[in-house]
């Protein structure tokens, strides 16, 4: 038989009441000893918070849904772990469903934690999109999304990382050392941050009235293994010292390329990554890559989430900048 709030009562000497307000926290008004007791108490017994009928009576269960892309990779754990951090200063729990990168799997875990009566759901999109399935998709609670890349119905709040600018700093950067010939490897998605990524480069080039040109233009999954792939089978385009990558992941991969092609990083070739994970700071040499503020995403999501939750009408988009951290995977364009 489980052990009630009555029981825990009836050992301590003190009423029911008084147990309910320590053990769903609004104890103010008792006492550090009697306190300490109730929850010694309610441990000892093996007591456990009935979450259900708690959240039948307030309509709010505290706990929140977040959507990942792939757990593999750093940039997403880093929004993830601030998602977290931020949820339980704010007394939620946090589920993790892990996507694949596929849309079908992202909704079957959308459907799957407002069956659970989560508060309110973290999408961070999938690369792989449908358009049409998303906007069917009914959604009963409020969501927030990392930048413009859902269709679902009724967003309650974005967070916007400017990924044009990010990587036309990355072009600037190359441009400075006098790198003329800079080849861009992007990822293959739908979503609006890849082309807005892509105007930046091109902007980076006209900002050194340097001529774009279409051939110094890849793309592939992005992944280290996709990333090594792609050169191994088409190599450098002529002339080209420097390249940019779609994220970190696939800048490994052209590091791990490189290497075995016998060129140098950053003498032969400089290269540069995006997300500047974990992985940008610890690979050899060190990864130059722009700064997405990735946790400090994490926390703006639950953050706006949370203000919809507590019943905030008005959609809320907060934007955040990228910048550029410089290490030494880039250097002066090679001599002759």
């Amino acid at each position: 038989m489980s052990v009630t709030m009555k029981d825990i009562a009836r050992k301590c000497g003190v009423s029911v009441a008084t147990v309910s307000k320590v053990l769903n926290e609004k104890d103010l008004d008792v006492s550090t000893a009697i306190r300490d007791m109730v929850k010694r108490t309610s441990k000892e017994m093996g007591y456990v918070l009935n979450v259900l009928a708690q959240s039948m009576k307030t309509k709010n269960t505290k706990t929140l849904g977040i959507m990942m892309p792939d757990i593999k990779n750093a940039f997403y754990t880093d929004i993830c772990r601030g998602a977290e951090d931020m949820a339980m200063k704010n007394g939620y729990s946090l589920f993790l469903c892990n996507t694949d990168d596929k849309i079908e799997k992202e909704i079957h875990y959308l459907e799957k934690l407002m069956e659970k009566q989560v508060d309110g759901i973290i999408i961070i999109a999938s690369m792989e999109r449908n358009t049409k399935m998303e906007e069917i998709q009914k959604m009963n609670v409020p969501f927030a999304v990392l930048n413009h890349t859902t269709h679902y119905p009724g967003c309650s709040a974005r967070v916007v990382v400017d990924n044009e600018n990010g990587m036309r700093q990355a072009v600037n950067h190359l441009a400075s050392l006098g790198h003329r010939r800079i080849f861009y490897l992007t990822g293959e998605t739908m979503l609006p941050f890849n082309a807005d990524r892509l105007k930046g480069y091109k902007e980076g080039l006209a900002d050194w009235s340097i001529p774009y040109d279409e051939y110094l233009l890849g793309s592939t999954e992005y992944s280290l293994e996709a990333a090594k792939c792609y050169f191994k089978l088409h190599g450098l385009p002529e002339g080209v010292t420097a390249v940019c990558t779609g994220n970190d992941l696939m800048g490994l991969g052209v590091l791990q390329w490189a290497y075995e092609a016998g060129l140098r990083i950053p003498e032969d070739l400089s290269l540069v990554g995006y997300d500047d994970s974990i992985f940008a700071r610890v690979s050899s040499p060190k990864l130059t890559s722009v700064h997405q503020q990735s946790y400090r995403s994490g926390e703006l999501l639950v953050e706006e989430l949370l203000k919809q939750i507590e019943g905030q009408k008005e959609p809320k988009t907060v934007y955040l900048k990228s910048s550029l951290m410089i290490r030494g995977s880039t250097g002066p364009v090679p001599r002759g």
